[in-house]
């Protein structure tokens, strides 16, 4: 470094050091006072507050003090208060006591007065208030009916415990109390009142032998708020007043209200300021108030105080002592450490410090010398640091010139010299655009030049620049400046590297990407190209019309909205799985143009890979197939159709089946029923006449018997022989059985013809009950007992429906068919399952009716069989799916039963059941088809 440079830095280093301000005081003098000004705050400091703590301490504890006085005394007088009337209690409690004797109830009082010598009179009242047994303690005497007392009242009237208000009694002169109680007879009836008078004069003593401190004093307020003490050395003798201080009434009434103890500064009942605290005697609602006269209250707080602040006016003196001794450690170290900076500033590069402290002034000293010694080899290793960076320039590869303030050549590195082919010495102070750059360029990079001088800061361009030879070449440019002291432009320094193979290069790489989409501009299939997150770089004209959008909308994530919705996570993943496993993505899926136009696309993609094997995008096709889509889908629905009209004809083949089977079925039961029913009818109304004849015959013969008492021999062997009696007794038996017979077939026939329905084709309003129970009748003969099981239980519970809208003989088919399933089930439970059924279990079948919210009729048809399972129970309404063995069953019973419920009625059928819990069958339709 020159010795221009060397003093220009000192100049500078000299000014930053020391510049004096007359304003402030030195350092030494700041340093004093403030060590002065910290020991006098902190020693103030911790002694104010630690005198505020005190005193609050004290206060806490003399607060304490006086809430444990005044909650002790309440205590002990409201568990003597307590003693007295749980004891009364207890008497009270015998069960008929009322009923005792007089000499009982005599003993019973007398042991409670022998308990406790408070209890100065007891006695037991009836139901009129009068005295039925006493204990008096003295002379006193009783009244002869307390029917107007209110010890008689509240107890007896109102069923609870009195307790009275305290009253003086002149004839003893003592203070006393009431306490009653009702008692009961033997039927635990309230017959009377047990009642006590209370001799208070436990409570002065109470009172009269509690010490306050010295001056203290304590006394009890009744709910009258009349004030009760005891004058000193005299523990039976109350003096009584009123309360009239308005703060103990106040303190009073807030611990009644708020149930806490009240502690609080006041003028006290000998008009004296005091340190109050208040606790409630809760037996009697009374309140204990304890006193402390101030004066003695805050002595020991006073006390310490005064030598606590005596001891912190030591203490302080003793700290600004201790301040200024070590003030002076400090200030005399720091002036030597100015001395030398001093020094320094004009020149002295050698100068050190004599400071010997170990503390932080020493290491400062110690770094203050270091600092010079390190100041002096800095420029030195500036100056090789210099040298060091101009060789680095000469061997950089990239080129390297500097220039001054008005664009002229300072200086450049060999790089620059290699690639321009000229000498320092041939372009030394020319400038820059004048020697190396095309004429045409030269106001552009001139202009350049003058926006680096207005903004100051890095610019970077391209420029071709010529050589000496005429060779043009590509320089990228990087421009920076150099301020001088003053924020001027002193130097620029432009780098450049030569990128004139980089874009020869990029150009022939434009050539081949316009030819390559020219090729796809033309290709008859979507071209995509992605980066690797599937962000859109490219497409073709032939993408757009396909998906419907325009460059712009398809850039970025936008061609994923043309994605269908419901198509769009199937995509996603397809693509998330060929990507992470590196393999060709093919997959067809919709697009949904802008205009809604929905179009089928096969699309493929392939991943683009780097030198390290990366992947940097994507490029894929998407190829139109909605015609082909388009003709599958109208097969599937051909081969649908054609399948429902299989399965629709086949349904209507086993119903056009089953309707003629049930139409020939009934027109068979009808012609049946009409032949059945003339010879019938023929029988029955001669039956009539017979019955008539037979009775006449056998009125002749008792008429001839009692006429005839003696018949001929010949007659008496014959009545004998044919057993004349007994055929006079059974001849109208057998009539009438003929009768029920006749009877039961003509109900036969009539329920074959109401069933077969066959003159209602036309739906007509009809009362289903009687459908069931001809459906029942036609069955009764398979729900008798047989060799194989037991009767079948019928269980009506029919609600009262109005007439129903339906197609009967359709309705009471469907009867037949569940009707007839849960007969079989009874019948084959035990023979075919493995769960045998219990032969004390009756089968029963339940049949119920009901009305459903004046518009639907309800059908439950139950049975307790074996039920069936999930499978069976899923199948159930399928044509020709039966259980049954063959031969037994059609399977199209249950299957034809839900076409009528449902489609012919509108209505619902549905099964419940469980294997071992039967099954139940409900069939819901409307009263009215409409």
């Amino acid at each position: 470094m020159s010795q221009a440079e060397k003093h220009h830095f000192l100049s500078r280093f000299r000014g930053s050091i020391l510049s004096p301000n007359p304003r402030f005081f030195s350092l030494a003098k700041q340093l004093r006072s403030s060590l002065l000004f910290v020991g006098l705050i902190s020693a103030l400091t911790s002694g104010g507050l630690l005198i505020y703590l005190s005193y609050e301490s004290q206060m806490k504890q003399l607060q304490s003090l006086q809430s444990e006085r005044s909650q002790v005394i309440a205590y002990q007088i409201n568990n003597y208060i307590d003693d007295l009337q749980r004891k009364l209690s207890y008497l009270a409690r015998v069960k008929g006591l009322t009923d005792l004797t007089p000499d009982i109830q005599q003993n019973l009082i007398e042991g409670l007065v022998r308990h406790n010598e408070a209890y100065h009179l007891v006695a037991i009242l009836n139901r009129q208030g009068e005295v039925i047994t006493s204990i008096l303690t003295d002379d006193q005497t009783l009244r002869k009916n307390y029917t107007d007392s209110p010890l008689f009242i509240r107890a007896f009237k109102q069923e609870e415990d009195y307790v009275g208000t305290i009253e003086f009694d002149p004839h003893d002169r003592k203070y006393k109390m009431v306490m009653s109680v009702p008692i009961r007879d033997n039927l635990d009836r309230i017959d009377g009142v047990l009642f006590a008078e209370i001799d208070l004069g436990f409570l002065s003593f109470v009172l009269s032998q509690t010490q306050v401190g010295q001056t203290g004093y304590v006394y009890v307020v009744d709910e009258r708020n009349r004030v009760f003490t005891t004058p000193e050395n005299k523990s039976k003798i109350f003096k009584i007043q009123n309360l009239k201080n308005p703060k103990i009434i106040e303190s009073i009434q807030d611990i009644l209200d708020n149930k806490k103890l009240k502690i609080n500064h006041y003028l006290g009942l000998k008009n004296v300021e005091v340190l109050g605290a208040t606790s409630v005697i809760p037996s009697v609602n009374w309140s204990l108030v304890v006193e402390l006269p101030i004066t003695e209250a805050y002595a020991p707080i006073y006390q310490m105080i005064f030598v606590m602040g005596g001891t912190v006016i030591l203490i302080t003196g003793f700290a600004i002592g201790i301040s200024i001794f070590h003030s002076r450690q400090i200030i005399l170290p720091l002036k030597k450490l100015t001395q030398a900076a001093l020094q320094i500033s004009q020149g002295d590069l050698k100068t050190q410090v004599d400071v010997q402290c170990s503390n932080e002034l020493g290491v400062l000293a110690t770094t203050f010398n270091q600092m010079t010694t390190q100041i002096d080899e800095l420029f030195a290793a500036i100056e090789k640091e210099r040298n060091f960076i101009a060789a680095i320039l000469d061997i950089a590869g990239a080129l390297v010139v500097l220039l001054d303030a008005k664009g002229r050549i300072v200086r450049f590195n060999r790089a620059f010299e290699q690639t321009t082919q000229y000498t320092f010495d041939e372009i030394r102070n020319r400038y820059v655009w004048d020697v190396f750059l095309d004429p045409d360029e030269a106001p552009k990079v001139k202009a350049n030049f003058t926006f680096l001088l207005i903004d100051q800061f890095p610019k970077y361009y391209e420029a071709c620049w010529i050589t000496k030879n005429g060779e043009q070449r590509i320089i990228s440019w990087s421009d920076t400046i150099l301020l001088n002291e003053a924020k001027e432009i002193d130097y620029i320094v432009s780098v450049g590297v030569d990128v004139t193979e980089q874009r020869n290069a990029e150009q022939a790489l434009r050539n081949s990407e316009k030819r390559y989409a020219t090729l796809a501009e033309v290709s008859p299939v979507g071209i995509f190209h992605t980066d690797n997150q599937g962000n859109c770089l490219y497409v073709n004209q032939r993408w757009t019309e396909i998906a419907g959008l325009n460059l712009e909308e398809a850039m970025g994530k936008g061609w994923s909205l043309a994605v269908y919705s419901e198509d769009q996570i199937r995509v996603y993943q397809d693509w998330e799985n060929c990507a992470k496993n590196q393999v060709l993505f093919g997959s067809e899926y919709r697009i949904q143009r802008p205009d809604g136009k929905i179009t089928w696309v096969y699309g493929q993609a392939a991943a683009e890979m780097n030198s390290q094997g990366e992947v940097i995008g994507y490029v894929g096709t998407i190829t139109d197939i909605t015609d082909r889509k388009q003709a599958e889908e109208a097969m599937r629905q051909a081969k649908e159709e054609a399948e429902i009209a299989l399965t629709n004809f086949r349904q209507a083949q086993t119903q056009l089946i089953q309707a003629e089977k049930m139409s020939s079925l009934g027109q068979l039961v009808a012609g049946v029923a009409h032949e059945i029913n003339n010879p019938v009818n023929f029988i029955y109304g001669n039956l009539i006449h017979a019955q008539e004849y037979t009775e006449t015959l056998l009125n002749f013969i008792k008429v001839y018997q009692n006429h005839y008492p003696d018949p001929p021999p010949e007659i008496i062997d014959f009545a004998e022989d044919s057993d004349l009696e007994f055929l006079i007794e059974d001849m109208p038996n057998i009539l009438n059985s003929m009768k029920m017979g006749a009877n039961r077939i003509r109900e036969i026939v009539l329920s074959l013809r109401n069933f077969s329905r066959l003159d209602e084709a036309e739906m007509k309003a009809v009362d289903i009950h009687q459908g069931i129970d001809n459906t029942l009748l036609i069955l009764h003969n398979r729900l008798k007992e047989k060799s194989q099981h037991q009767a079948i239980q019928i269980i009506k519970k029919y609600d009262n429906i109005p007439l129903v809208e339906c197609y009967a003989g359709q309705l009471n088919q469907v009867f037949m068919n569940l009707i007839s399933n849960s007969i079989d089930a009874l019948e084959n439970w035990g023979h075919n399952s493995s769960v045998q059924q219990p032969r004390h279990n009756q089968g029963r079948i339940t049949v119920q009716t009901e009305l459903l919210d004046q518009q639907w009729v309800r059908i439950k048809i139950a049975d307790n069989g074996m039920g069936m399972s999930e499978n069976v129970k899923s199948n159930l309404f399928n044509p020709f799916f039966t259980t049954k063995p063959v031969g037994k069953g059609t399977g199209l019973g249950l299957s034809i039963s839900y076409q009528i419920i449902v489609e012919k009625h509108k209505g619902s059928i549905q099964c419940n059941s469980e294997l071992g819990q039967g099954t139940e069958f409900i069939i819901e339709i409307p009263l009215h088809q409409h």
